[in-house]
């Protein structure tokens, strides 16, 4: 990953030797504080074995996931609980959307002007409640006083997809395509649902399934793959885990969807389809990121204000 110095540092920009030097300061502080505590990983309270929880079913009505967030720890590097994530699935005033917002914090996030990744899609529920399909998708990474954003809106009535995006509020490409006849164009997020409600054929080990999503720089599918017994037992080997029902899951997705080198997602998740432990492979500057699963809350209760509310609104597009 950290062929990054090999290049001539004439070939950089502004932002990118901000960067690097960031994470060289980083790399050398990392020295002096190898004992700072660690913050404690806590278990769900359900009683139940770890990612799994009581009001699981496999399909059915997809809004059975409101009000439920999800919560990470993210290491990378040395760094242990270096970045903070959510994932969840909220509707207000009618609308149902999910929001993915992932931050690095305290030492780490000084040193890397508290990066930020925000995700946001707003769903329209279709199938008779089982799926969801997307409105609108926002990508945004803030870092320091600099947003870049895409954000893509969908008709299906007039097959149409458009999009902008912006570096600090100036655009810099826009357009719109037609989306072919019979397809959706399903944001990961999109996916994350419709996947845990086997809306994509049922979940099963040496499965694999297609997912045409947004074109994006030449790449249009989120590939996944529920790798077979034999894979999975060698990994478990490899790793020191114990036996277990945890399905092992290879994804790959468009590269510039979280910002990485390859696009590839390695995770463990529960019987229940929970992701556990997750490993984003080659994030720009980083490394592998780690992500280890928290904790699983429900909300039973509407989006109080607490959740920022995405907008459809003529004035937002």
């Amino acid at each position: 990953m950290f062929q990054i110095f090999s290049q001539a540092s004439s070939c950089l920009n502004r932002s990118s030797v901000k960067k690097f030097f960031f994470m060289g300061v980083a790399f050398l502080a990392v020295f002096f504080i190898a004992h700072i505590p660690l913050e404690v990983q806590s278990d769900p309270k359900s009683g139940l074995p770890f990612g799994q929880y009581a009001s699981f079913q496999p399909e059915g009505d997809i809004r059975r996931f409101v009000g439920e967030t999800l919560y990470f720890d993210i290491s990378f590097l040395w760094f242990k609980n270096a970045a903070t994530a959510y994932v969840g699935f909220y509707e207000k005033n009618g609308e149902y959307y999910s929001y993915l917002d992932a931050q690095t914090k305290g030492f780490v996030g000084f040193f890397t002007a508290y990066r930020r990744h925000i995700y946001q899609t707003s769903f329209e529920i279709i199938d008779g409640g089982k799926r969801v399909r997307p409105k609108r998708f926002m990508r945004e990474v803030i870092e320091g006083g600099s947003v870049e954003r895409a954000d893509h809106f969908f008709d299906y009535q007039t097959r149409e997809h458009r999009w902008r995006q912006t570096q600090d509020e100036i655009t810099e490409d826009s357009g719109t395509e037609d989306i072919p006849p019979g397809t959706n164009f399903d944001d990961v997020l999109t996916a994350f649902y419709n996947f845990r409600n086997s809306v994509y054929g049922p979940i099963r080990k040496n499965e694999k399934y297609v997912i045409k999503t947004i074109p994006e720089k030449g790449h249009d599918e989120i590939t996944i793959h529920v790798r077979e017994i034999e894979e999975v037992n060698k990994v478990r080997k490899e790793e020191g885990r114990e036996p277990g029902e945890d399905l092992l899951v290879d994804i790959v997705v468009p590269k510039s969807i979280f910002k990485t080198e390859s696009g590839i997602i390695r995770l463990w998740a529960s019987k229940h389809y929970i992701p556990i432990e997750s490993t984003i492979k080659d994030y720009i500057f980083l490394g592998d990121l780690h992500a280890k699963f928290k904790e699983r809350t429900e909300r039973h209760s509407k989006v109080t204000g607490n959740i920022p509310v995405p907008s459809l609104s003529p004035a937002s597009r």
